[in-house]
């Protein structure tokens, strides 16, 4: 075993409870030392389930008492910015903030700055790209398979939550490019290898409230390339995205950013990759591959990089692109009109 991390999580709700948490008790790499959440009872259900001894409504008394390496921010995006800052003063050495990385691009920028200023390893909770479906993906394009890419489509939609979820709370950091389309513009970009220009984005509200409930729009990239997204709740579990390029295309039935219950550790997932004229020289490959559980994996690469010095598979600089992607595709919906990104 290496180094071992002494880790702290802020936010104690569903998220921490069932998909980061138990991970804990799997690596050796980590001994979790604080939990801190404003809600008393969430907070010490929580501590009682994983034990964790220490508990705090506070998070700079956490990090005075405890200065840990590690800090997972698993709560609200409206309060990461000023958890990241905390974080910085108070010693930390790596943070991953769950997704969505911040309300808007302007905060996401703070928490780079803030973290590069203090030496920080911060990174986006974007799971998926742990996932060794997706690296196959990326692989068979890199290789050529499909030729040069010309397009890529990604969808995430689910069933509606529930009127107080802070998923329908604009205020809180939600909506449904927050929650759900933060996946396929991170998807797209990965795969495209490059970032947008620009965006075209059509949505509707959820009632009652100012978060959006759906959004379907176009990024536009370099070259010619254009990608398609749509998110949204209240539609069917619909968890996909497509590659086409000028000699094939990839299909992905279920994408691998669905919950690690649903595509985790030894679950196989499957992708299709498609050549030639259905009529001349039609040629069709299923690949198979097994999955891992990539809140594991994630953290194992912070651990990694703490310990080595060695880059994240996903950078704080990533997470900022990704916000400024999400601010134009709101700024898009709310004026139907063409947006650039900013860079």
């Amino acid at each position: 075993m290496g180094e071992v991390h002494r880790l702290a999580i802020v936010g104690c709700g569903g998220h921490a409870r069932y998909n980061l948490a138990p991970l804990w008790r799997g690596i050796p790499e980590v001994e979790p030392v604080g939990a801190c959440d404003v809600n008393a009872d969430a907070l010490a259900s929580f501590a009682e389930e994983f034990g964790v001894g220490n508990t705090y409504s506070d998070l700079p008394t956490m990090l005075a008492e405890q200065k840990p390496d590690i800090l997972i921010d698993a709560s609200w995006p409206s309060v990461h910015l000023q958890n990241v800052r905390e974080a910085a003063r108070g010693g930390v050495r790596g943070m991953m903030s769950e997704k969505p990385f911040a309300v808007d691009g302007a905060e996401a920028e703070e928490m780079v700055r803030t973290a590069k200023s203090a030496n920080v390893v911060l990174m986006e909770g974007l799971m998926f790209h742990y996932q060794p479906q997706i690296l196959a993906v990326k692989q068979r394009i890199l290789e050529g398979a499909v030729g040069e890419v010309r397009f890529v489509r990604a969808t995430f939609s689910s069933p509606m939550v529930p009127r107080g979820n802070w998923r329908l709370n604009a205020e809180l950091g939600g909506g449904a490019a927050m929650d759900l389309g933060c996946y396929c513009v991170s998807c797209i970009r990965y795969l495209v290898g490059s970032e947008p220009q620009s965006v075209s984005v059509a949505g509707t509200m959820a009632e009652g409230t100012e978060a959006w409930q759906t959004l379907i729009g176009s990024l536009h990239f370099d070259h010619g390339v254009t990608a398609q997204f749509d998110c949204g709740f209240g539609w069917p579990w619909r968890v996909a995205y497509e590659v086409v390029g000028s000699d094939g295309a990839i299909m992905v039935p279920v994408g691998d950013w669905s919950i690690p219950k649903e595509i985790g550790e030894g679950i196989e997932t499957q992708f299709t990759l498609i050549r030639g004229d259905p009529h001349v020289d039609f040629y069709q490959e299923t690949i198979r591959v097994a999955g891992v559980n990539p809140y594991r994996t994630q953290l194992l690469d912070l651990c990694n990089a703490l310990s080595n010095g060695t880059p994240t598979r996903l950078t704080a600089d990533d997470a900022l692109a990704n916000m400024r992607v999400i601010d134009a595709i709101h700024a898009s919906a709310a004026t139907g009109r063409r947006v650039d990104v900013a860079t």
